[in-house]
């Protein structure tokens, strides 16, 4: 029962994905239909279990103690209510935390007013209920609560950020382009629809996380009976990424649309080049002012001299960037495309040089001294804190940890395979059957099967007991490479499999783990795509293979950890 609804929810689940990119209506009607599904096999897989033991117990006790099967009834009873409430508990995360400068009617009227006529234009029920002025994460629109810092305000509604690194670059007209593009997603309900679709996301990204942890990683035969509402948890979002990146893609056009009622659409498409062109820079040189918190300069102003001092990137190739089903904003081509902005050589020629415009002196001249000196003191006290977090963690996970391989099991199955066709090749010498040419083919065959069991045998003896992996604070030490891979090399890993586990390891593509030689372990590289991947068959100790994911991962942070720190150290100095 588990298994056929399983499989059968997950076929429908893949075909109700694959049909909604066709509108808003059908994503939504079809991301329920599944949620839903997905819902109703949670709660018969227990029950399916709880039932079965049942029958069980009444077939082997004839019926005659009927008031035994109360109990599985109950436990049945407070699985589904424990499902369920699990399943639709509120989201208790907590506010946010955002640093930036809370802009009023009082503190800044005539931006209030801009942003008053900006609304008119559009025509729409879209006047934001705060907005926020902070540097760096770009211009955004949010209905989430958040908690401003350092006034430690919260803030509920539709909040307005305004990134003023972009700002200082920007005219009048292309920042109202901007808001103007922003604020249409709070008239078109776009923030409480992408809100639901995150919620579900992350409750069945719990739910799969919660099954695997609890039943996946016990026996085989748990493995197979939990496996479909693991597959459905695990696959919903997949089944349905395509059409839910395209309806970020269908906002943002609409958007982009109704920014022509408010201004040119030169205007929005030079606003659209500029974001796109300083994007990389502003987040390189915040970056670079995160870790330089010893600096002298005020943020902005270092921003603005990182952008003047770097590289501009080029428009032509930023045009030329391929689109993807997959992404969840369109490429600038295809937005200026949208808006039928087709003369892209005046576009270029008026973006040769972008320099820094007088426009957030001149708007937002009295929060502009409070958001630097706010958010230098933020950044610096965040900056500390991770330095002593980053110290904390270097120092951990001193101890080195050497994974032996068994393998009595198979060599003993493998010396009886052996013995077995040895035998029969003794049989067929000792027989008297005519020698001939096919008994000689027949006894040469059988004999170098016994030869390729043999050798099995003995490369197998010699594997026993000897270092499958090594992991010391340094790097992993593999058997197949003469000098350990660091830690911080290690992209990604994973251990998978049902019966052998497998860790594969994703290595930087730069680096180079030097010449692989042979070994008695079952170690493979892949040097064009630099994977590494290792098979445990049998592991001698009480420590496996998967047991080590959770260390893996904590040698991999202590070594990106230590690089972070010698970045602040290296700047400090």
């Amino acid at each position: 029962m588990c298994l056929f609804s399983g499989v059968v929810a997950l076929f429908l689940i893949q075909h109700l994905g694959r049909k909604a990119d066709k509108s808003l209506k059908q994503l939504r009607i079809n991301f329920t239909r599944a949620s839903h599904m997905i819902q109703a096999i949670l709660l018969i897989l227990p029950i399916s279990l709880i039932l079965s033991f049942l029958f069980v117990f009444i077939i082997l006790t004839d019926g005659t103690r009927p008031e035994k099967a109360i109990i599985p009834l109950f436990v049945v009873a407070g699985l589904c209510f424990f499902y369920l409430h699990r399943y639709n508990k509120q989201d208790n995360t907590g506010t946010a935390r955002v640093s930036g400068v809370l802009i009023t009617t009082e503190t800044n009227p005539e931006l209030w007013k801009l942003i008053r006529e900006i609304v008119q234009k559009l025509g729409l029920n879209a006047m934001p209920n705060h907005i926020v002025l902070c540097i760096g994460n770009g211009f955004r629109v949010s209905n989430k609560a958040v908690r401003l810092y350092p006034d430690r305000i919260v803030l509920t509604g539709n909040t307005l950020y305004l990134d003023s690194t972009y700002i200082n670059y920007l005219t009048l007209a292309e920042l109202s382009s901007i808001i103007a593009q922003r604020l249409s997603h709070i008239a078109s309900n776009d923030l409480n629809v992408s809100a639901n679709f995150n919620r579900q996301i992350d409750k069945l990204t719990e739910t799969a996380n919660f099954l695997y942890q609890n039943y996946l990683s016990y026996s085989l035969f748990e493995n197979y009976l939990f496996y479909p509402p693991y597959l459905l948890a695990k696959y919903f979002y997949c089944s349905f990424n395509k059409a839910i990146h395209w309806w970020y893609r269908s906002t943002e056009t609409m958007a982009d649309l109704n920014v022509l009622k408010v201004t040119h659409k030169e205007q929005f498409a030079l606003a659209l080049s500029k974001m796109h062109l300083l994007q990389t820079r502003i987040n390189q040189a915040l970056e670079n002012y995160y870790y330089k918190t010893h600096i002298n300069f005020l943020p902005l102003d270092y921003v603005t001299h990182y952008v003047e001092h770097s590289e501009t990137p080029s428009l032509s190739k930023l045009l030329k960037k391929s689109p993807s089903v997959y992404a969840r904003h369109p490429t600038l081509a295809q937005r200026l495309s949208y808006i039928k902005y087709g003369e892209l050589n005046r576009l270029s020629g008026l973006l040769i040089n972008i320099s820094p415009t007088t426009l957030l002196k001149d708007l937002f001249s009295k929060e502009l001294n409070i958001l630097q000196s706010d958010y230098q003191n933020d950044i610096q006290e965040t900056a500390e804190t991770k330095l002593n977090y980053l110290k904390h963690i270097s120092s951990q996970h001193q101890e080195t940890i050497t994974l032996k391989q068994g393998g009595i099991i198979r060599s003993f199955l493998r010396s009886l395979l052996a013995g077995l066709f040895i035998l029969i090749t003794y049989a067929c010498i000792t027989t008297d059957k005519a020698h001939d040419s096919e008994w000689l083919i027949g006894v040469i065959i059988l004999s170098m099967i016994s030869a390729f069991c043999l050798f099995r045998c003995y490369k197998m003896y010699k594997s026993i007991g000897s270092a499958l992996l090594t992991m010391k604070p340094r790097g992993l030490i593999l058997p197949c490479f003469d000098k350990a891979i660091p830690w911080k090399q290690i992209d990604s890993f994973e251990i998978t499999g049902q019966m052998y586990k497998k860790l594969t390891l994703y290595l930087n593509p730069a680096f180079k783990p030097g010449e692989f030689k042979p070994c008695y372990a079952k170690i493979k590289y892949n040097k064009r795509n630099n994977h590494i991947q290792i098979t445990a068959y049998e592991i001698r100790g009480k420590l496996k293979l998967p047991d080590c994911e959770s260390l893996i991962s904590d040698y991999i942070r202590v070594a990106h950890a230590r690089i972070e720190l010698q970045l602040f150290m290296q700047n400090k100095k």
